[in-house]
């Protein structure tokens, strides 16, 4: 214990501002009930626009660099309500983002718990790229392979989905037009969107992909739709498209709706120039 709070300490010097508070209440979770030593992680009080995307963020850093495990449990709402100093809305809010990108799911008599997915194939690839570093001609990569991706999971959407998935399709777009009518920040309601046609998909391989694509993304995606005024209008009408396509099972015009929807954010990031000049 003394050697892990003395690694803490000297990350902490390094690189965290002196508002850092260490917190851990994870261990994990086995049917014996055995839990490992508590793991202290470098959380701190959030800022900017979104307090609530502060802490997803702050807290996806930690699974991502391993300080926070497959099959551990996340920390307490009361240990990370004092240690972003937020109140409970705003820990559930992102736990709940967590939840939407897959990467913590909620056990009933356990809490939020790390995804097993976390550490699979996939795994060393999110951990080894962090979208702070990349620059424009990354974030255009990546979103070749989104392209990729996506347009597939609509295609077999068409031709797959069920009435429940089509349901589901259609509460999430209803979702995300609220959001954009109220004028609310929806990164979370987007997110759900998008994994709802992966889902109706019915191929969990491509839905796994998607996922890891869409995180990589999404931090810079969600900076350009602060600063461009019609963007959100743009998503509902583009979305709206694409679950025509699924309704009607035209797995053509699915596919060439999200090709269209996919591609107009690319237009948005090269008119935006490299994420780190702004």
């Amino acid at each position: 214990m003394l050697e892990i709070c003395a690694g803490l300490a000297r990350r902490m010097s390094l690189g965290r501002s002196s508002q850092s508070k260490p917190l851990s209440e994870g261990g994990r979770h086995s049917g014996g009930g055995d839990s490992a030593a508590p793991k202290p992680t470098r959380f701190k009080p959030p800022s900017r626009m979104s307090m609530s995307q502060n802490v997803l963020d702050q807290i996806l850093s930690e699974i991502r660099e391993g300080r926070i495990k497959p099959g551990e449990r996340l920390p307490s709402e009361r240990l990370m309500m004092e240690a972003f100093s937020v109140g409970r809305s705003t820990v559930r809010e992102a736990v709940r983002g967590l939840v939407t990108l897959g990467l913590v799911t909620n056990r009933q008599g356990v809490g939020a718990v790390v995804s097993a997915q976390v550490s699979s194939p996939f795994a060393s690839i999110r951990r080894n790229v962090d979208v702070e570093q990349l620059n424009r001609r990354a974030l255009l990569d990546l979103l070749d392979v989104r392209e990729a991706l996506e347009t597939k999971a609509a295609e077999f959407a068409a031709r797959r989905a069920t009435a429940d998935d089509l349901a589901e399709l259609q509460k999430q777009h209803k979702a995300v037009e609220r959001e954009v009518k109220a004028g609310r920040v929806y990164f979370q309601q987007n997110a759900l969107f998008h994994k709802a046609i992966a889902t109706a998909a019915h191929n969990p391989v491509l839905a796994e992909s998607i996922n890891l694509v869409v995180v990589q993304v999404r931090e810079f995606r969600e900076k350009i739709m602060r600063e461009t005024p019609l963007m959100p209008q743009r998503d509902v009408k583009e979305h709206l498209a694409i679950l025509s396509a699924i309704e009607r099972r035209d797995p053509d015009a699915a596919r060439d709706a999200m090709a269209s929807h996919i591609r107009s954010s690319a237009r948005v990031i090269e008119s935006h120039g490299d994420p780190d000049r702004n």
